[in-house]
């Protein structure tokens, strides 16, 4: 039987890694910091808060049977929002890019901010291809 598994547990994979990194680094300076995958919550907002998406993985490179997925493309979308400043939304952004960028993924676009009412968003994709045995 082939087990592809790996394609569908890559969203949960990457984003686990990459809280547990970027927690270890930014919780001295940001307590309170949130990062989640929900894009809604009842909670009161926490700031900083990183929003970690998956957006349209796909197969790029099935087997000649189609049953076996060999490689994903995989996308995450990454907004970070605070209510301090543009520069807090960035260092918090870059802080997380460099962490998909130590695991091969390319940042595109670069991290870039924007204010709307009284809250900054800071906004960046990482994208990289994973081969079913690639490790993260």
């Amino acid at each position: 039987m082939i087990d592809n598994q790996w394609a569908f547990d890559l969203e949960r994979n990457v984003f686990s890694t990459i809280k547990k990194k970027a927690l270890a680094i930014l919780e001295d300076n940001y307590p309170d910091i949130s990062i989640t995958a929900d894009e809604e919550s009842n909670d009161t907002p926490v700031f900083p808060t990183v929003l970690i998406q998956s957006v349209e993985p796909t197969e790029t490179n099935g087997d000649l049977e189609a049953n076996r997925i060999n490689a994903a493309g995989f996308t995450a979308q990454v907004t970070v929002t605070t209510n301090r400043s543009r520069s807090e939304a960035l260092q918090v952004s870059n802080v997380i890019a460099d962490l998909y960028k130590k695991r091969l993924f390319k940042i595109k676009p670069m991290p870039f901010a924007r204010k709307e009412g009284n809250l900054w968003t800071a906004t960046f994709r990482a994208k990289r291809k994973f081969g079913w045995n690639d490790i993260l």
